[in-house]
């Protein structure tokens, strides 16, 4: 009994999850008023659990938490990120499981199965369902956030792919000639840009007088436009032959180098892109392994550093992540770096 009259009635409510005795306190002028909470207290618990397995981890994700706690507290683009986060979740079998079945090794699992995708990516992940699961505990849908204790594998680094010169001469050769989606292979090639890169390019964009292309935009994961990776917009110069093919194979008329009006799709683009490979294909006796629009990007800066451009250029031209790596030519004049695309360009046709 408290100095003012009133019974403290203590339980022990179960466990945490470091395994410590979890105890909870009611109060009244009655033991059996303090018994009556205490009942209370436990249908309560019993409700919760019964609501909690109605609940999959996806459908409290997506039509649940979301929408109230975050629909009107981030940005419109937060928000769709969030969405298309969600969605890798849902096509897991983690997300059909219930609120209250899922643990720590579920989590880790789950990690390890999307363990290709960036660092990053999978970070945000981790945010969201972190978030998720806290918001489900208070609100009685679940005792422990088993994201917490999950284990999250290290990103394995696997050996980029790329294509070795004879074939990157070839598919230049090839681009040169496709009239359908040849142009948008070949800058990739000869620039290094990114797939969203080049799907969010605009002709605005290219001077083709200096010998620069303005890479300030790219499409997002949502599917919309943002800034590119890293949020860091870059220039990069081509060569004035690059310039003017390039020059040669637009549509004025258009707004996007590929799209026209609009920018293609992520579906439209693969589409197109392994169109490109069957019908070079089609012309070659030994077929060329078709690999992902990426590697184009691999091709570029692999072939470049084989032929001696220094990899620090490589990497201001590439707009590499690595600040360590770039920081000390951050401030390379325009100048330098166009001199060095043409000093070690690659795919040439042989004399």
């Amino acid at each position: 009994m408290l100095e003012n009259g009133t019974i403290e009635f203590t339980v022990s409510v179960g466990f945490d999850e470091y395994g410590k005795r979890k105890r909870k306190k009611f109060y009244g002028k009655t033991e059996a008023e303090c018994r009556k909470k205490y009942k209370t207290f436990i249908k309560e618990g019993e409700k919760s659990q019964s609501k909690a397995q109605e609940h999959t981890l996806s459908d409290w994700i997506e039509n649940e938490w979301l929408p109230v706690y975050k629909a009107n507290k981030v940005q419109s683009s937060t928000y769709k990120d969030y969405l298309c986060l969600a969605v890798h979740i849902r096509k897991h079998k983690i997300g059909s499981m219930k609120l209250s079945q899922i643990k720590p090794i579920n989590i880790t699992a789950f990690f390890t199965d999307i363990n290709e995708y960036s660092k990053s990516f999978r970070g945000q992940i981790r945010f969201l369902l972190n978030g998720a699961f806290e918001c489900a505990i208070d609100n009685d849908l679940c005792f422990k956030n088993p994201v917490k204790r999950a284990e999250i594998a290290k990103k394995s680094t696997p050996e980029k792919e790329c294509f070795n010169e004879d074939e990157a001469r070839t598919i230049i050769d090839f681009a040169k000639s496709d009239k359908l989606f040849g142009l948008p292979i070949y800058i990739m090639l000869k620039t290094g840009i990114r797939g969203q890169e080049m799907r969010a390019l605009t002709l605005n964009k290219i001077d083709f007088d200096k010998g620069k292309i303005l890479i300030d935009t790219a499409v997002k994961q949502n599917g919309e436009l943002g800034k590119p990776k890293n949020g860091k917009p870059r220039i990069v110069p081509v060569s004035s032959e690059v310039a003017d093919f390039i020059r040669s194979r637009i549509d004025p008329a258009t707004e996007y180098v590929i799209g026209e009006a609009t920018y293609l799709t992520y579906d439209g683009f693969k589409d197109r892109y392994e169109a490109f490979f069957k019908r070079l294909n089609a012309t070659l006796e030994t077929p060329i392994a078709p690999k992902s629009p990426h590697c184009l990007r691999h091709t570029a800066s692999t072939l470049w550093q084989d032929k001696g451009m220094p990899r620090e250029i490589v990497a201001e031209i590439l707009g590499h992540a690595d600040v360590s790596t770039t920081a000390i030519y951050t401030h390379t004049q325009l100048s330098t770096l166009s001199k060095a695309i043409t000093q070690y360009d690659f795919g040439n046709p042989l004399a």
